[in-house]
């Protein structure tokens, strides 16, 4: 029983002895898109934004006042560009739609809810998003931005605001066990990570104030969804911040959704349980007050570089497509060619990795940066941590490890190809002394956001980006050189490719 996530991280680890086989049920394959018969569906325009370029966005310092309002052209350009389908691709028996985040084996257990308020043209309550219908489905009628389903530890900043409009983003546990079964739910948070990130970069375009909030009590989330908690779980909330302050109020006395609600939970006839996808979730349920962070999480998880070098802000940009483009034409792209990644490519990728937000300063230090390169001109080759306060790098061991760690990643032979690997590592001990067990979503949420700023910022330049979730645990905490304690969460390969889409 994973009772911790240092447990789970290790039980859920890939051994190459090991490895048993696995053949996902096709006749059972979990539904991708929710559903909510009989329900009130508004439907949205597609609206753009107006162009900026992606660095830029990313860039964006936080708004000095809250928002007074919102209109529903706003609200219609949140949406196009958060979670949109991107491209549709047919193949015998069913088409497949593509969206603008990554997600493990392309199973998007991710959906997204709002809560909204004095939009003009849209009642008050609580909506989910159907993302193959770009609509909103009302599941509650009423005012409810006043209802407080924070801990009394969470973080303390804006509480007295009323916000304007609040998001929920949860994870549908069967879509991804499926195919992962009790690993799935690493690929639940990275997912989440990916979807939050691509969710706050409308907020920031369009100027919005919002504050993000891992600390939450789950079960007051989760019935105020309409969850079956059982299948699928709130993991990340942001709330966008209005000028007026109002009372919290208590969720406990919400009524409860019919049953269809929480049956739409479910995505297939014949769902699996895993109880090992339960039992950490109950373990990082609990919220700690809030510790002192660690101070220097990369000393804890692996070689200290000896020195560390300022990486400056390109002098030039590379040619960027703009933030919108670049979100509605991502695509996981793995087709590598065996080039050199130029020098202003690179700093460019790091700069958008490395761009500050104190929206979740606390958290972001839970999870530690570093880069593996092959073929980057002017890097030496060799693996290497980041300090994303400082914008340096330090080198930890001189050599070409690209092959090394591709043949780690299950050998697909595409990540061989790739100029550069990016990888995100924590220390599991002293995240969770520092957090407790919750301190495992902070740092693969955080993982999950920073790799989908990698997938934006290759696409807006032209380049390749793809990430690997399925490695050899130890293997790949040994070729990092993290110390016993350390694994590795996630990795992401980018490069020129061969073909642009």
């Amino acid at each position: 029983m994973a009772t911790s996530a240092t447990d789970y991280h290790g039980q859920t680890s890939y051994d190459r002895h090991k490895l048993d086989g696995h053949f996902p049920d096709w006749a059972n394959k979990p539904n991708l898109c929710k559903k909510y018969p009989n329900l009130k569906t508004v439907p949205l325009h597609h609206e753009g934004i107006p162009d900026e370029k992606l660095s830029q966005v990313i860039g964006k310092k936080e708004m000095a006042k809250n928002s007074g309002s919102v209109s529903l052209k706003q609200l219609c350009q949140i949406f196009s560009l958060a979670y949109p389908l991107t491209v549709k691709s047919h193949y015998p028996g069913g088409e497949f739609l593509h969206r603008s985040v990554p997600s493990a084996g392309g199973l998007f257990p991710c959906e997204l809810y709002a809560t909204l308020e004095n939009v003009p043209d849209l009642d008050d309550g609580l909506y989910h998003y159907s993302v193959d219908q770009h609509s909103l489905v009302q599941l509650r009628g009423g005012k409810f931005l006043g209802y407080d389903v924070m801990t009394s530890h969470s973080e303390a900043s804006g509480k007295e605001s009323r916000p304007l409009m609040s998001f929920f983003i949860t994870a549908i546990f069967f879509r991804s066990a499926w195919k992962y079964r009790d690993r799935s739910y690493r690929y639940h948070l990275l997912d989440t990570g990916h979807l939050l990130e691509n969710l706050l970069l409308p907020l920031k375009a369009l100027g919005l104030r919002f504050e993000i909030h891992y600390d939450f009590d789950d079960s007051k989330a989760n019935h105020f969804l309409g969850l079956d908690s059982q299948k699928e779980v709130c993991l990340a909330m942001v709330r966008v911040l209005g000028n007026q302050t109002s009372p919290k109020a208590s969720a406990e006395n919400i009524e409860d959704l019919p049953e269809t609600c929480q049956n739409a939970s479910q995505v297939s006839p014949k769902e699996i349980q895993y109880p090992e996808l339960w039992k950490i979730h109950s373990a990082t349920s609990l919220v700690r007050p809030s510790p002192d962070p660690p101070q220097d999480m990369i000393s804890q998880t692996g070689r200290v570089p000896d020195s560390w070098e300022k990486i400056p802000q390109p002098e030039k940009w590379p040619r960027e497509m703009s933030y919108a483009q670049s979100v509605l034409t991502r695509r996981s792209l793995r087709n590598f060619a065996d080039q050199t990644l130029s020098e202003s490519h690179f700093k460019a990728l790091l700069a958008m990795l490395c761009a500050g937000d104190r929206h979740d300063a606390f958290q972001e230090n839970s999870v530690c940066m570093g880069f593996i390169a092959g073929n980057v001109e002017n890097i030496e080759p060799g693996s290497y941590w980041v300090d994303r306060a400082e914008s340096s790098v330090g080198l930890i061991r001189a050599g070409n490890w690209i092959s090394s760690m591709t043949h780690i990643c299950l050998d697909q032979d595409w990540l061989a190809r790739a100029a550069v690997h990016f990888f995100f590592a924590v220390n599991l001990e002293a995240l969770e002394q520092t957090w407790g067990p919750r301190g495992y979503r902070y740092a693969m949420l955080t993982a999950g956001r920073l790799g989908q700023r990698l997938y934006l910022g290759a696409t807006a330049m032209g380049l390749g980006c793809c990430g690997i979730g399925a490695f050899y645990d130890q293997e790949a905490s040994a070729l990092s050189d993290l110390n016993p304690e350390s694994r590795m969460l996630y990795l992401l390969g980018a490069g020129q490719v061969k073909k642009q889409f």
